[in-house]
């Protein structure tokens, strides 16, 4: 008798808006998401979770908000509960406290499966509140409004969230699209220098394995993206969050199936840097220090040529990334880099074979399934003569 095989297909579709102001009186985005979905007659209720780093830089955003949704009430929507405030940065995805909080409070006002969470801020607040609204109800419909350079080019983007367990980065989490993301321009200018340049990190990133031609136009907004000019830093969120939405939406696999991770091109270290500095770097800071180690490791290997990796660090030390910690200094009983460790959990997170994003010449990406330490040593020694003298350093090739 032959075994039945069935097949269940499922599409989602969602809207990246850019706005100047998503709560002025006349914003129609999130009114327009709001209602979207929402049959006529009934209302759409919705909680507001806001990162405590967006509070600190804009206090009035509560007000905002209130007087927004009581102005809209009319056209059907309406704020559950006075805005939750949820700490900034990696604490807010410390295991379960956050999901918890949310959940409670969803289950006190009565939301339905077809009611929205709404979340303000960078990407870690957005990982945890979507991990938590993606369990309620197994699903509430979620709106992001990412508030940092990083969010809105690329963290506040994608069709995950996740909240770090067991020292481990993103070990518990789930694949739930948004219905929408609402990248609010007025947010950028509130942001401190380094979070200004974190999502810098992200673009050379997608520019080094998709496209060669915006690692030429980085180098050329550089100067003025250090010298926090906002319609060059716009043009750099633009360009490469329509990489990644392209390759989300696009390249096959959006719920991670396989084991190729061409977007996580630098972040098998970049994920341990940040555990190993108990997260004293941000995401960015560590990520533009993977992108640089295996920049270094791929020249070593053949890969790249070494004036096109050049190319790709000055940027990231022109708008101010500091291309070398400490972190990487720390050594295991045995001698190895602890950094290392992150290979395995890397591959653990991808499941099946270690795949590695590596270039293939700019602007184009392989896959690649052994780093040796002697290739990784290489590129350490590198990067930290680079960063010492900050001239070009010779690569010492060992496969």
């Amino acid at each position: 008798m032959e075994t039945p095989a069935f097949q269940v297909t499922a599409a989602w579709r969602f809207r990246l808006h850019t706005t100047a102001d998503a709560f002025a009186p006349d914003a129609g985005e999130l009114l327009g998401e709001l209602r979207r979905d929402t049959p006529d007659g009934r209302t759409a209720r919705a909680i507001v979770a806001i990162d405590e780093g967006v509070l600190r830089a804009a206090p009035e955003m509560p007000g905002r908000i209130h007087r927004w949704f009581l102005a809209n009430e009319g056209a059907g929507v309406r704020l559950a509960a006075a805005p939750i405030a949820i700490p900034a940065g990696e604490v807010a995805k410390d295991g379960w406290a956050l999901v918890d909080r949310i959940a409670r409070t969803c289950a006190e006002v009565g939301l339905c499966r077809h009611s929205y969470a709404i979340a303000i801020g960078g990407g870690a607040v957005l990982d945890a509140v979507g991990f938590a609204a993606s369990l309620i109800h197994r699903g509430l419909r979620q709106i992001r409004l990412p508030t940092t350079t990083l969010a809105q080019c690329d963290a506040g983007l994608g069709v995950k969230n996740a909240v770090n367990f067991c020292g481990q980065k993103n070990f518990l989490g789930t694949f739930t699209p948004p219905q929408a993301i609402i990248n609010d321009r007025s947010f950028l200018p509130r942001q401190d220098d380094r979070s200004w340049r974190a999502g810098i990190a992200e673009a050379v990133k997608v520019a080094i394995i998709k496209d060669a031609a915006f690692i030429g136009r980085l180098a050329e907004l550089a100067p003025a993206i250090a010298a926090r000019d906002l319609p060059a830093l716009a043009e750099a969120i633009d360009r490469c969050a329509a990489l990644h939405l392209d390759h989300i939406t696009s390249a096959g696999d959006p719920f991670e199936q396989g084991s190729s991770r061409p977007l996580d091109f630098g972040h098998w270290s970049a994920h341990r840097l940040e555990v190993l500095s108990g997260h004293r770097l941000l995401h960015g800071e560590a990520v533009a220090i993977g992108v640089a180690l295996d920049l270094g490791a791929a020249v070593g290997l053949g890969y790249i040529a070494q004036a096109d990796a050049e190319r790709c660090l000055d940027i990231l030390r022109t708008v101010g990334f500091r291309l070398w910690d400490e972190c990487l200094d720390l050594r295991d009983a045995h001698g190895r880099r602890r950094v290392l460790a992150g290979l395995d959990h890397f591959r653990e997170h991808l499941g099946g074979d270690l795949t590695l994003a590596m270039p293939d010449g700019l602007g184009r990406r392989q896959d690649i399934h052994q780093l040796t330490d002697a290739t990784f040593e290489s590129a350490c020694t590198w990067l930290r003569a680079r960063q010492r003298s900050n001239q070009a350093a010779p690569v010492i090739v060992a496969r």
